[in-house]
């Protein structure tokens, strides 16, 4: 049996975040440069094509454009370990919340489904980012997303000792005196890209400040428990944090698509 006779939890809280929208166009960006020399693709002694030059792979991937409009069908893809995983129930309420609060004419969250994801990817390398990227992509397309808010969160932890430490030479040392901390410290990220074409619509951060226990170290009984459980409070509030700051970038990023597109 467990005993833990010193408990204290430090309430987690936003330590920092941030949030960037994109909407620049990718002919107008080019047109900026129109008079520069352009280079076309490398040939070998058999004329062959080879590697595209960097200026073409520049300008190749400069020309994309923003295409998103509201109502969306908006993807959420969660990264955890490098996979594609289902939303845990806590992060999908906190994403529901998110969706309640940006309304109808904004329109829906939708998991991409890893299964979908896998079937339509076949054998495509996933261990990469470029490689996660396009399962996510293709799973996406599948479901028939307009775009996708590709996330992760992680736990950061750590334990160590203090000088009563020292006590567990004592049979009721170690269970009297809290000599363990545990601290973790959560961070989220997030990319908005379109499905089509990759386009980066925007970027979300969040920093969960520092939560942290102390127990006896015979107390601690569980140790790899606590820590997932921990780990997953910390995963849960960093996810929370994003669905807010994502109502923001929503926000921000519709008007500024509309304000667009009524210059044209």
């Amino acid at each position: 049996m467990k005993t833990v006779l010193a408990f204290a939890v430090l309430a987690l809280s936003l330590a920092g975040c941030s949030r960037h929208t994109q909407t620049t166009s990718g002919q107008e960006y080019l047109s900026q440069y129109s008079q520069l020399p352009r280079y076309g693709v490398e040939r070998n002694n058999d004329n062959r094509e080879e590697a595209k030059s960097i200026d073409e792979r520049v300008r190749e991937v400069a020309a994309v454009e923003p295409i998103l409009k509201f109502p969306a069908r908006i993807g959420l893809a969660r990264i955890d370990g490098g996979r594609l995983t289902t939303l845990p129930v806590e992060e999908a309420d906190s994403w529901k919340a998110a969706g309640d609060k940006l309304g109808k004419k904004f329109g829906e969250f939708i998991p991409v489904n890893p299964i979908i994801a896998r079937m339509v990817a076949g054998d495509k390398r996933a261990s990469d980012v470029n490689g996660i990227i396009d399962v996510v992509r293709l799973g996406a397309a599948r479901q028939h997303l307009d775009a996708v808010l590709i996330y992760e969160v992680i736990a950061k932890e750590k334990t160590h000792t203090n000088i009563l430490a020292a006590a567990n030479a004592s049979i009721l040392g170690g269970y009297i005196l809290p000599s363990k901390r545990h601290e973790a410290e959560g961070l989220g990220n997030a990319l908005l890209i379109d499905v089509m074409q990759g386009y980066p619509y925007g970027t979300v951060e969040a920093v969960v400040e520092k939560q942290s226990r102390m127990a006896s170290s015979w107390g601690w009984g569980s140790e790899h428990g606590d820590r997932e459980e921990m780990a997953a409070k910390i995963k849960a509030q960093a996810a929370k944090q994003l669905a807010e700051e994502s109502c923001e970038m929503f926000t921000d990023l519709r008007v500024k698509l509309a304000e667009k597109r009524a210059q044209r």
